[in-house]
């Protein structure tokens, strides 16, 4: 199971990150934008962030119902190993 550990730098629908086993690896997230179409504002995708678990987040992208039925914003993450998997090692 991977977790990433930093990010290095945030480009145009890309982002380079240090995974834990300290490779470092560039996700490029185009083949995503048609399913989440706030991540093709550029000021909504360098918003991201570290979560917890960690990987990488946006706060206020997915909404979650709650049990009494009303419906909120909630952070729009991604499995680690999904991640891994879509990106490519980076060498610079």
């Amino acid at each position: 199971m991977h977790f990433i550990k930093s990010i290095v730098a945030i480009q145009p629908y890309t982002i380079t990150v240090v995974f834990e086993n300290g490779e470092k690896r560039k996700i490029n997230f185009d083949s995503l934008l048609s399913s989440f179409p706030a991540l093709k504002k550029p000021d909504v995708f360098n918003s991201v962030t570290l979560d917890d678990y960690p990987t990488l987040k946006w706060d206020g992208l997915a909404k979650i119902r709650e049990l009494d039925g009303t419906i909120n914003p909630a952070p729009l993450d991604f499995s680690p190993d999904t991640l891994y998997s879509l990106s490519e090692k980076y060498e610079h």
